[in-house]
């Protein structure tokens, strides 16, 4: 068609690794079912003879390399990504999917910070095989940003990204994530234990009522959560 896309083909070593083999079909077959401004649409590919995923191209950056260098952004501006993400989060869960490895990497900021939900590898539908953070693989989450009970290797499901989401915004708004240690367990650990500092001790000009709406994000007990990215959004 003429039209700009972008190309995502697995390294060569990885295409005969059947577990990587389901993971890249999965995320092309997620991608294709899903119909939204705020997720990155995926075209039909099948014909080709490379295994590959084709998607639009989206103008922006990474929120990642937004918080890389500036470390913290405005209350406002963080508000305003962490909306765009909860709508296209109410979307994608109304499709009974679940991204499961929603982080900063994996949120694209465009003009008037419009975001775009990208790289749906470990999604999985609402109600299927449980899908869980085991020996450390990049493929079940990322550290950081799992909910404490997808470490407990029970089925993630709305409220984990919701607590991702939790995890987003106080990063966004501390220049911090709220749990840290020296390795990757660790900071996995800290989750399950520990309670986060106060993101006002770290930023004072962020507000009681938002420092507890990210509190309520991120309970350990997804029931004391909230129950879905719209609900997260009206408070």
């Amino acid at each position: 068609t003429g039209q700009l896309v972008a190309i995502k083909i697995p390294h060569p070593e990885l295409e005969c690794d059947p577990v990587f083999y389901s993971r890249f079909q999965r995320e092309a077959s997620i991608g294709r079912k899903l119909h939204h401004p705020g997720v990155v649409k995926t075209m039909a590919g099948d014909d080709l003879d490379q295994i590959c995923i084709v998607m639009e191209w989206v103008e922006g950056r990474f929120l990642r390399e937004i918080l890389t260098k500036q470390g913290k952004i405005s209350a406002e501006r963080a508000t305003r990504i962490a909306m765009g993400v909860c709508n296209s989060l109410e979307y994608i869960h109304s499709q009974g999917v679940v991204h499961r490895d929603l982080k900063p990497e994996n949120i694209m900021v465009g003009e008037e910070d419009h975001i775009k939900l990208i790289d749906f590898g470990i999604s999985g539908s609402q109600g299927a095989r449980r899908l869980t953070f085991s020996k450390l693989s990049n493929a079940m989450g990322t550290p950081d940003y799992i909910s404490p009970e997808q470490i407990k290797r029970k089925r993630g499901d709305a409220r984990s990204d919701v607590y991702a989401l939790g995890v987003i915004l106080y990063e966004m708004l501390t220049g911090h994530t709220p749990f840290s240690g020296p390795n990757p367990f660790a900071v996995m650990n800290d989750r399950l234990v520990n309670d986060p500092i106060p993101p006002r001790e770290i930023n004072p000009e962020i507000t009681l009522e938002m420092q507890e709406i990210i509190y309520r994000a991120l309970k350990r007990n997804p029931e004391r959560r909230y129950a879905g990215a719209r609900e997260f959004a009206l408070d």
